[in-house]
């Protein structure tokens, strides 16, 4: 099992300066971790009340111009979205720059996606909708995959319709780099065991983000499920990768406890810092805590 860290925690109410992504990954990497993962919002609408169950909508850096200084700041460590707001983008821009992460990492990024949720405006603002979230998200995966594989793209669906179409250079990945999805339901894992290469469940230690049960309980099952889904869809993969993210009091059981559920990654969530000198004492905890 890999682990990692999460983007540093940010109270959506007390916004702080987002410390350098390149600066953490370097010190993650001199620590022995093996992936940090970042997450992603855009605006914050001043006046729309938080939908739920979110908090709130955090300030953050771009995950994507965040990774690939990151990934040129290191040699070993892995990136990841967790997750970008596929409502807000479109799947050619995503595709290429993607893409071209990957060539210029050696293959160090995975995509990992979401719809949102805490804001309509967020959405909406950026020419996204907020209703049919899901539809799109799911079609630009499907373009994108096919951006990425096919010498001769032609695509009919309902947001984007392609004529014979080439993106080059295509990732160094193969087939194409992986995503995934981030989310809690049976409709979700349904996505994932369709479209997908991976899941990303949020926990707070051993309970659910959002919603009562068991983490790890829930982690067996939803495997379980997503190989099950997978089936019916008449879809053959060997192996989903599941990410999971705990909370910055997350301590060495419970990520091994997560281990022995079926995850493959477990980050750690960074607690609330505001420069990198704190960034390295809170990584040299984490990393000491967990035995690195």
């Amino acid at each position: 099992m890999k682990i990692g860290l999460s983007r540093p925690y940010a109270d959506p109410g007390h916004p702080i300066a987002d410390v350098d992504m390149g600066e953490i990954c370097q010190i993650a990497e001199e620590a022995g971790l093996d992936w940090v993962t970042y997450g992603h919002h855009t605006i914050r609408p001043l006046d729309e009340p938080v939908l739920p169950p979110h908090f709130g909508v955090p300030l953050y850096l771009d995950p994507l111009i965040g990774a690939a200084r990151a990934l040129a700041m290191t040699k070993r460590i892995e990136v990841s979205t967790s997750v970008l707001i596929m409502p807000m983008q479109h799947p050619v821009v995503v595709a290429k720059q993607v893409a071209t992460i990957d060539r210029y990492s050696g293959g160090r990024f995975s995509l990992g996606l979401g719809v949102g949720g805490a804001s309509r405006l967020e959405i909406e603002l950026t020419g996204g909708s907020f209703e049919r979230r899901w539809d799109y998200t799911m079609e630009s995966i499907a373009v994108m995959k096919g951006l990425w594989t096919q010498d001769s793209f032609t695509f009919d669906g309902e947001f984007f319709k392609f004529p014979p179409t080439l993106l080059g250079p295509r990732p160094l990945t193969q087939p194409h780099p992986p995503i995934s999805l981030g989310g809690f339901n049976d409709r979700v894992l349904r996505r994932v065991a369709t479209s997908c290469e991976g899941w990303i469940p949020v926990y707070h230690n051993d309970r659910l983000a959002f919603g009562e049960g068991s983490g790890p309980e829930n982690l067996k099952e939803s495997r379980a499920k997503l190989h099950r889904f997978a089936e019916d869809a008449g879809r053959k993969i060997d192996h989903f990768d599941i990410s999971v993210i705990l909370t910055p009091e997350s301590e060495l059981d419970a990520v091994r406890i997560y281990e022995d559920a079926g995850a493959d990654r477990v980050a750690v969530t960074l607690p609330k810092i505001a420069s990198i000198d704190e960034a390295r004492r809170a990584i040299e905890i984490i990393a000491t805590g967990l035995r690195i």
